[in-house]
């Protein structure tokens, strides 16, 4: 940035004006960067130039400050907008929708989509959106059209309607996905439900991510059965499932430990999927229907590899469900396959795995997983190291282990001071005294 900052003066000082979307490059950069004041100190500058911030220069601002939880400076920002005849676009409203709804003020984000609908008219939108008889949806617009018809003042219904036609700035499914998402993840299904009856009724087509929010938001609040239905609405509407929607759907049968579900799941994707090799499938399926699932991955590996677009997720999601469903053994022969073909194994499959052989007291595997996830570069929460190195030091056989495991710990950046809890520095010290103890009394001997 520094240098594009230093070609920006350079062209200046040679007399050569930078336009808006010059700047715009720049506050984009500084906004990616989450140094909103550099940002913001340029779009001030764009003026002394004899240029003008447009809405693209606001929209990249209103993203920037979205994205760092500013909401109410991006709020400020998208209500200038209109004080100085700058047209918000699709994209500026979506933006802010969306940082309403990460700041679950899921209303908020609906009367903006409300706003989006109606119209950039701002006197035309406080007149419908305040009052008695505001208008807040198509159903209380329809009720005013149909009161202002009654009352013999049809011009004034077919005017209303005119310049809501004429002077609004399209929702498009992107904006209805934000705000679906956003009342999912606010546990607010039902509109998040009415909201996609709508879409589909205004012209618009839902696509993979209106369907994979909204049944993961079914899955979330325990409505399994919907979701499987709206899955299969998905199918019938000719929206093809994208592998993020198996995918969910894999997850939350191994979070209720249908581990066979999620793999059958996932090979019926790949059957969707042209130039996949039927033969290979079948062999796998045959693995998997007597049970050696070690075998099964094996063989759908050795297909799988060949491929440029290759996917470590559902054997990470499998991975975590053998772990959920207390199949502990067949869990780590597939983490051991996993190696053998060097896929990558997530954190949080990692996790489950260090914690399912820590219950079953296989510690040896557990500080091999650890390890591994040391090669990785991945740092765990303290509650994981910590229920690891406790058990460690429980034993005294094992203390050693503990110490290597802390050195090595310290040697990638951990901070021991704040990840090591205070039970576990009681064993540590415990276990040092007794080392300590030990070589005075061989030193003695």
């Amino acid at each position: 940035m520094e240098d594009a900052t230093n070609m920006l003066r350079d062209m200046i000082g040679k007399g050569v004006m930078p336009d808006t979307r010059c700047y715009n490059v720049l506050i984009k950069g500084f906004c990616d960067l989450g140094l909103l004041d550099e940002a913001r100190s340029l779009e001030l500058e764009i003026s002394q130039h004899n240029q003008f911030p447009n809405s693209c220069t606001y929209t990249i601002l209103i993203c920037g400050l979205c994205r760092n939880g500013l909401l109410g400076e991006a709020q400020e920002i998208f209500n200038g907008m209109e004080k100085l005849n700058c047209s918000p676009s699709v994209v500026t409203f979506n933006a802010l929708i969306d940082g309403l709804c990460k700041a679950a003020k899921v209303d908020e984000a609906r009367l903006m989509l409300h706003k989006m609908e109606i119209g950039k008219n701002p006197s035309l939108f406080l007149r419908l959106s305040q009052g008695t008889d505001r208008v807040l949806d198509s159903a209380s617009l329809h009720k005013k059209v149909e009161t202002l018809v009654e009352s013999g003042l049809i011009h004034k219904a077919y005017k209303l309607l005119i310049q809501l036609a004429d002077s609004g700035v399209v929702p498009n499914i992107k904006t209805y996905n934000t705000l679906i998402n956003g009342m999912c993840k606010d546990g607010q299904v039902d509109r998040a439900l009415k909201v996609f009856e709508e879409l589909k009724h205004k012209g618009h087509f839902p696509d993979s991510v209106t369907y994979a929010t909204l049944i993961e938001g079914l899955q979330r609040v325990d409505r399994e059965g919907d979701a499987y239905k709206l899955f299969k609405h998905m199918n019938e509407n000719g929206c093809k499932p994208s592998a993020s929607v198996y995918k969910t759907l894999m997850t939350w049968s191994c979070r209720r430990r249908k581990t066979s579900v999620a793999f059958g799941l996932w090979l019926e994707y790949l059957r969707s999927l042209a130039g996949r090799e039927g033969e290979a499938l079948k062999s796998t399926e045959k693995y998997f229907e007597k049970g050696d699932f070690e075998m099964a991955v094996r063989s759908l590996l050795e297909m799988d590899m060949k491929l440029v677009d290759f996917d470590s997720g559902p054997y990470n999601i499998w991975l975590v469900g053998l772990c959920q469903t207390n199949r502990v053994d067949v869990a780590i022969r597939t983490f051991s396959v996993l190696e053998e073909f060097n896929v990558v194994v997530s954190a949080p499959g990692c996790v489950k795995l260090i914690e399912a052989l820590c219950s079953e007291g296989n510690l040896g595997k557990a500080v091999d997983v650890f390890l591994y996830t040391i090669e990785r570069g991945y740092k765990l929460m303290p509650r994981v190291c910590n229920g690891l190195l406790q058990r460690l030091l429980g034993s005294k056989e094992r203390a050693a282990v503990a110490f290597e495991l802390l050195d090595k710990m310290k040697s990638v950046g951990y901070d021991l001071n704040s990840c090591v809890h205070h039970n576990t520095r009681f064993l540590i010290r415990h276990r040092y005294s007794e080392r300590i103890s030990e070589n005075v009394l061989s030193a003695a001997r």
